[in-house]
């Protein structure tokens, strides 16, 4: 783990940040801003984004553009754009995705293909359509996806909500991430994964709000129970919160970013799973 003092300031850097509208990714935005970066941000949705470019202008150099990540035309087209606007880029937060609840047998092949182009061949595309550029100028840079806990393990807790191809994208981000790092060794670019458990995002705020006046709202609790809503406000950390912790492991030249303690223990789980098969088929 080398610290990457490159990275100690963002002032004058060029970043970019896909989904950065709402979310994790406008928490990301907004701190790289207060730095003092150039920020561009990215979404779907021209108003989301001109709503987002307008709120947080006062804090720097922001400006918002419509692109769909997963389309490598539109990608291309950006990375164009922003290199005549802004320059080099020297960070990029690969962060538009989507969640949604799926589960393995009751869901269609349609919708895994849906939310795999979304979280994880959005992010195998940001990569390829920027880091050669990246490359090619020869300056520090960097690329972090924005993963999750379920890049790592089921969470604890969680096994209701049938995240099932959620999980799959985030855990092949995974390791898609881990094979770019390896590939970029000894380059001027490097990699990361942010791993955050639950955040305060704009739906969940929205949802939490609901249940506040109306615990027993039938369309949130169909979405998880009265444990999963505790275990929910007892782990989330907003969106802010996240931003920091994202920039201090970047800054600590970490590849695995993760942002909250409990993660530990998933992971902890897995492994002796893991390790009790290894000592019962191979070690006997």
């Amino acid at each position: 783990m080398t610290p990457r003092q490159e990275f100690d300031s963002l002032e004058g850097k060029t970043v970019l940040v896909t989904g950065g509208a709402r979310g994790i990714g406008k928490g990301i935005a907004e701190r790289c801003l207060k730095e003092g970066a150039r920020v561009v941000i990215t979404n779907m949705n021209a108003e989301v984004g001109q709503s987002t470019q307008k709120e947080l202008s006062a804090l720097g150099n922001i400006r918002a553009a419509t692109c769909d990540a997963t389309s490598q035309e539109q990608m291309e087209a950006l990375a164009e754009d922003i290199w005549a606007k802004e320059g080099p880029v020297d960070l990029v937060f690969s962060n538009a995705g989507k969640g949604g609840s799926h589960r393995v047998l009751e869901s269609s092949l349609a919708e895994s293909r849906d939310i795999m182009a979304t979280n994880y061949e959005s992010s195998l595309l940001t990569a390829q359509v920027f880091v050669p550029r990246m490359l090619a100028s020869g300056n520090p840079g960097h690329v972090m996806f924005t993963g999750s806990e379920h890049s790592l393990s089921l969470p604890q807790g969680n096994e209701d909500l049938g995240f099932a191809f959620y999980g799959a994208s985030k855990h092949a981000m995974l390791i898609m991430a881990e094979w770019l790092r390896h590939d970029l060794k000894d380059t001027n670019v490097s990699v990361s994964l942010l791993m955050p458990g639950p955040v305060l995002t704009e739906g969940v705020a929205g949802a939490f709000a609901v249940l506040d006046e109306d615990p027993d709202n039938p369309q949130i609790r169909e979405q998880f129970s009265r444990e999963v809503e505790q275990l929910l406000r007892e782990r989330i950390i907003t969106t802010g919160e996240c931003a920091e912790i994202a920039l201090k492991g970047l800054r600590k030249g970490l590849f695995f970013i993760p942002t909250q303690p409990h993660l530990s223990l998933d992971v902890d789980r897995r492994y002796n799973e893991l390790a009790e098969a290894f000592k019962v088929l191979l070690e006997s």
